[in-house]
Formats: C-alpha cells, structure tokens, sequence
C-alpha cells in the first residue's frame, strides 16, 4: 500500500466512468497488451485499464502501457487506475507524457539537455557530435519510468524514489547516468552512434550485471541518483524557457506547413476548359 500513498491515492481519483471506444485506440491496446503479456486474462485486464484512463487525454503513448502493466502486478484495478490518473493530473509528476505527440516530454528533454550541457559538458558534446538526442534514448526513462531499462529491484527502488520526489528524480536519475557511463562514452568516437546509443539506454550488453544487491551497478544508479543536487526551482526555470522556445518551434513549423500547403494549391494544374 505504500506506492498509492506516497503519491497521495489513500481516495480514490474521481473518475467519469467513460471507456475508451476508439477503434484505433483499442487496435494499439490490444498489440501492446499482446507484446506485454502471453496469458489473456493479463492482456484482457491491462486492455481494461487503459480503456479506463484513455478518456483523460483521448490520447495514447505506449508508455502508458508499460507502467500500467508495471502496477497491475501489485495493486486491483480500481487502486491502478487511480494512481495512472494521479501521475497524469499532478503537476507533481508527469501530465501530459503520456500523449501521441508529447509536448510536455519534449520541453523537458529540452531541459535534459540543458542540464547535460552544465552538469557534463564533455559528454554533452560527444552527443551532440554525434547526432545523438534525448528522444533516441531518454522517452523510457521519462516516459516508460524505466520499466524496460532497469532490472526488477533497481526498478522498484527508482519508481518509489519517483513517487516520492516526482519528476525531479527523473532528472535526477537522468544527470547520475550520463555522470556515470560517462567515463565509458568519452572512449567513445563521435561515429561510434551505436555504442553510444547502447551505453545510454544501459543495454545489458554493455552492463553485465549481478541484477541484485547493493553492488549492482542498477541498484547503485538509482541510489546515486538520488543524491544529485537539483533545485526544484532551477527547474521551473529551465522548463519555462524550453515551453517558449518549442512554443515558437511549432508556430514557425505550422506556418510552413501552411505556406507549403498553399504553394501546392498555387500549383494545381488548370485544364483549357476551366479556364472560363
């Protein structure tokens, strides 16, 4: 009971009691539940549950799907479906990530960067160099809440530290990973994308790992990252002028699409008898 009480579902989250009906929607749920789980009745409650959460974003990014089958091993569904909403609504966490198209993740990988840039100038340059981005690695950290990066002990510790702390520790945990693989990505050439792309995302191929104990690599991580000294403010901060720059971003874009769109219609081929 503790993970509903750390992030403050002790009542329920006031739900409408709509289910999600768009075919498109439950097309996506039903592959995902089919990749998550082999028995059907797994796969039939998670289908159940996003239906249930769908409505409060009308939207859907696989992410949702990998914490929601994280916490329907431990909690019933109405406990899950309450926690989901608790993540998405609270600006304490993370409203909005779980979307197609994510703005809000997308303005904080922003920041991630920014704080790559102050935090670990040389390996921030290496990724730059290299073409490297947060989006080719860090959505599963910030997005998924590492349920596919993270062995299970290191997983539970980091999703406790998370509901404690919010999305803090996602950047948190984001700067003590770079810190920590960086001696290991500055072996690294600019045209090594792959390995750099392997260190990041600690694929075991890189890690050979106990997967347990205090002297897992995992485990460490996850405690380390707890420690890195990032103000709250600092953040704000950081994330109110990434908002306004993908802000303009997506306005300059829209209007090239649309001056594009306008150009193609400029271009229409006329034929001799519309002419008149």
């Amino acid at each position: 009971d503790a993970w509903p009480s750390m992030c403050g579902v002790s009542r329920r989250e006031a739900v409408d009691g709509t289910q999600c009906e768009d075919e498109a929607a439950l097309r996506i749920f039903l592959r995902d539940a089919e990749r998550t789980f082999q028995d059907e009745g797994h796969r039939n409650r998670m289908m159940e549950l996003l239906r249930a959460v769908w409505p409060e974003n009308k939207d859907y990014h696989q992410g949702l799907g990998y914490v929601t089958s994280l916490l329907m091993l431990f909690f019933d569904g109405e406990t899950v479906v309450s926690m989901l909403l608790r993540l998405t609504r609270d600006d304490k966490y993370t409203p909005g990530y779980w979307k197609a198209a994510p703005e809000a993740y997308v303005r904080d990988a922003m920041v991630y960067q920014r704080l790559l840039e102050q935090r670990v100038p040389k390996a921030a340059a290496l990724l730059q160099q290299a073409c490297v981005v947060p989006e080719a690695y860090a959505s599963k950290w910030f997005i998924g809440l590492c349920v596919h990066v993270l062995p299970f002990e290191a997983l539970l510790s980091f999703v406790e530290a998370f509901l404690e702390e919010g999305f803090v520790y996602l950047f948190k945990f984001s700067v003590a990973c770079v810190q920590a693989v960086e001696p290991r990505l500055l072996e690294c050439k600019f045209t090594d994308v792959n390995i750099i792309l392997e260190l990041l995302r600690l694929d075991t191929t890189q890690y050979p790992d106990d997967y347990g104990g205090d002297g897992s690599f995992f485990t460490k991580l996850v405690a380390d990252a707890k420690a890195v000294d990032l103000e709250p403010a600092q953040l704000a901060s950081l994330r109110a002028e990434a908002w306004d720059v993908l802000q303009e971003k997506m306005r300059r874009t829209r209007e090239r699409e649309a001056q594009m769109a306008a150009e193609d219609s400029d271009d229409e081929i006329v034929f001799s008898d519309e002419e008149d």
